[in-house]
């Protein structure tokens, strides 16, 4: 057991950060019978190898993130999960330097802790998207916009542009970041200096200039991922509360792990307050503190009100980078007394944490299994295997084919197959006209899936075949991980078309 007011410094937390990657990644691995129930990874790397300033959801960062990954390990779950647990590592490495400038030793590795027992951090994490790839881009913002007030050097500068433009690439929700930010250095005497210096101006320019080419895309492209933001929300002011009030439930039981975690550190009649609000004074003392004031206490607000402007849905799950702004002033209320007293047994429990998630992932993985959710349970990577089957048979294994059809069974094709081919997204070529028409589409060939079942997609894919007769219809059966249920597929495959 460790003593009593033993400090944890660098290498404790830096072990910590390792064993909660390696935890992650085998719990994912072990508890998870697909990459995930709403087929978003394998949407993230249908898009990356396309390397387009653009996509019809979404800008295009995490998307290329996920196929550089890929340009190196080997297409499979466990590496999937892994960059998933990487990503959410590196945010745990930015907190931790961003805790280091507001207090101890044992303040920093508390924050780690509550970030990791934070689910929108942890769990929320494996499922890798344009959500869970902002957070660490969002904590490095706020740190070098710190080195920014500290030392106004302009290679951080340079850098801190990029980075806002890094954020704005992966979810045009980084404006919450960026307009808290901005409102803390017009407020802020001190910021507001630096604002308007030439760190500033080398921020702005930067970010500007590496914005470009997506301004471009996107003009080019009709604004396409503004318009699908715009069209997610179902407006009106009853929708508007309920969501409000859901989202607001949620941040707080978000943090209920944190609360428990400090709760820990805690004794009865141990003379502290519940909460030292007095820190909260102290912060207001340096510009760093304040701005971290900013960062924890206007990110939630500004969330909501763009939110009431777009009239878009507020969820918790599309809000997870705010989280980290939370952890971090969290632990300034806990008392430091009690943490320099006794952060072992929060750190125990934290460790315990870690070794339960990975021992009940294999029980998790059969109630996964049993729930019977549709793409949960579907075989992706054994329909893709007869898929790959079926084009080495009709069209000699060539790479660089088109991929069509139900979204979910197309992405997740792409990923799976031991082949190099793009998708076609959204199944249109209007939407695809950056990189394929239909005079490409029949020149690579295709291979366009849906489900028996599913007449919307058959037509669609009928209307895709054209006018290609020499493509092959294929139907084929595969059972679910269980062998109850039986999934039913049909294939329409084209050849390359010689020139």
């Amino acid at each position: 057991m460790m003593g009593i007011g033993k400090q944890f410094g660098q290498r404790a937390v830096l072990l910590f950060m390792g064993a909660f990657v390696i935890a992650l990644t085998l719990h994912a691995t072990l508890s998870r019978v697909n990459l995930d129930g709403y087929g978003d990874m394998a949407e993230n790397y249908a898009w990356g190898v396309l390397w387009q300033w653009g996509y019809f959801k979404h800008p295009p960062l995490f998307g290329w993130l996920v196929a550089g990954w890929f340009s190196i390990f080997p297409k499979s779950d466990f590496f999937y999960y892994l960059f998933a647990s990487i990503n959410a590592g590196a945010t745990l490495l930015f907190v931790w330097r961003i805790a280091a400038r507001f207090g101890s030793k044992n303040y920093q590795m508390f924050v780690v802790l509550a970030a990791v027992v934070v689910p929108a951090l942890s769990f929320q994490a494996i499922k890798y998207n344009a959500n869970t790839a902002m957070t660490p881009i969002w904590a490095a913002i706020f740190l070098f916009y710190l080195r920014g007030l500290e030392k106004q050097r302009l290679l951080d500068a340079v850098i801190l542009g990029l980075l806002a433009t890094a954020a704005m690439l992966t979810k045009y929700y980084s404006a919450v970041l960026l307009v808290t930010l901005l409102i803390h250095a017009i407020a802020d005497a001190e910021a507001r200096k630096i604002l308007m210096s030439k760190f500033g101006a080398v921020a702005a320019v930067v970010s500007i200039l590496a914005f470009l080419p997506h301004f471009i895309w996107l003009v080019h492209n009709d604004f396409m991922p503004i318009v699908y933001a715009d069209e997610q929300g179902e407006g009106g002011i009853k929708t508007f509360i309920v969501a409000l009030f859901k989202f607001l439930l949620g941040v707080v039981g978000y943090m209920l792990p944190a609360l428990g975690l400090a709760g820990l550190t805690r004794r009865p009649g141990d003379g502290y307050p519940l909460f030292w609000f007095s820190s909260l004074t102290e912060l207001r003392q340096t510009v760093e503190g304040r701005a971290l004031l900013y960062f924890g206490g206007l990110t939630i607000p500004v969330t909501i009100v763009f939110a009431a402007l777009a009239g878009a849905d507020l969820s918790v799950v599309w809000a997870i980078p705010v989280f980290l702004s939370l952890v971090v002033l969290f632990g300034k209320l806990v008392p430091p007394q009690a943490l320099e007293q006794r952060l072992s047994s929060a750190l125990l429990m934290a460790l315990a944490y870690l070794v339960i998630i990975v021992a009940i992932a294999p029980l998790l993985k059969g109630q996964l299994t049993d729930r019977g959710g549709y793409s949960k349970t579907m075989p992706l990577q054994q329909m893709s295997a007869v898929l790959d089957d079926y084009w080495d048979k009709y069209a000699a294994g060539s790479d660089n084919f088109v991929i069509g059809g139900e979204p979910l069974l197309a992405n997740s094709y792409n990923f799976y197959s031991r082949y190099k081919a793009i998708t076609l997204e959204g199944n249109s070529f209007e939407i695809s006209k950056g990189y394929i028409d239909r005079q490409g589409f029949d020149h690579r060939g295709f291979v366009l899936i849906c489900q028996q079942e599913d007449r919307n997609c058959l037509e669609m894919i009928n209307g895709l075949r054209g006018n290609r007769r020499d493509a092959f219809v294929v139907d084929f059966k595969l059972p679910d991980f269980k062998g109850v249920k039986t999934w039913q597929f049909r294939a329409i495959l084209a050849s390359p078309q010689k020139p």
